[in-house]
């Protein structure tokens, strides 16, 4: 994460949570990941955010530690995790090298300016065997009508597809540092309901983090967008919509 991301973030703090799905989405996270981790060991939560993930893994008993860029995000955590947060860059960890059995990040790897530094950042500080847990922001997305329009703004406000975050990309990044990848796990699909008119206020106040860094091209496809799903049929109506997530796991190798 850049640190004009990371102000980006800042300015949502407050909102920033209930808009990514608030504590229902922070527990299903944590229950897909606590079956995977080892309670017996400290976790790293690079991109802790707001800590409410990071809140519901240490409620599950796993001790859980995190950093992240952005300070207000950061004194959210600090109210939820108390002192064991801090501000720190994800491919600039202030850990030792070698010291962490298990680390997690959810929703980072999609807005970082280099994920291949960050998988190499956390394979220097994983221990041998130790194991990184990512849940990506772009899993498998809905494709309903409200889909279509926003799939259709990323793609055009992201051409080289940077901000891609599934296994195909994430992947090779990782086994260039050293990480072996193990596959996805823990899939989940959770149902929701949003309206066109929803999300189009979603976008229109900045919540939408591919529009951050792309000036007033990205803030006119943005107002683009906005207008083409307030133009959908019954834009108040709730659609039922769907997202699957998994949780891909990556692991420094035994002796290395």
């Amino acid at each position: 994460m850049t640190a004009d991301s990371a102000a980006e973030f800042d300015k949502i703090a407050r909102e920033y949570d209930e808009s990514r799905g608030g504590s229902a989405r922070a527990e299903g996270f944590a229950a897909q990941l606590a079956p995977l981790l080892d309670a017996r060991r400290a976790l790293l939560d690079v991109g802790v955010g707001t800590g409410i993930v990071a809140a519901e893994l240490a409620r599950c008993g796993i001790p859980t530690l995190g950093v992240d860029l952005a300070p207000a995000m950061l004194s959210l955590a600090r109210h939820r995790l108390g002192a064991r947060v801090a501000v720190a860059d994800a491919a600039r960890l202030p850990v030792r090298s070698a010291s962490v059995a298990q680390a997690v990040s959810t929703w980072l790897l999609h807005v970082v300016p280099d994920r291949t530094a960050v998988f190499a950042e956390v394979a220097r500080v994983l221990e041998p065997g130790g194991r990184y847990y990512v849940i990506p922001a772009r899993g498998q997305r809905p494709t309903d009508d409200i889909g279509a329009v926003v799939n259709e703004l990323e793609d055009l406000l992201d051409p080289a597809r940077t901000r891609q975050d599934g296994p195909e990309v994430l992947a090779p990044a990782a086994e260039s540092c050293g990480l072996r990848f193990l596959g996805p796990f823990g899939q989940r699909a959770k149902v929701f309901e949003e309206s066109p008119q929803d999300m189009a206020e979603a976008l229109s106040t900045g919540l939408f983090s591919g529009a951050w860094t792309g000036g007033a091209q990205a803030a006119e496809a943005t107002e683009r967008a906005c207008a083409k799903l307030r133009a959908l049929p019954e834009p108040a109506r709730p659609r039922a919509r769907e997202v699957i997530d998994a949780v891909l796991v990556f692991e420094r190798p035994p002796g290395r």
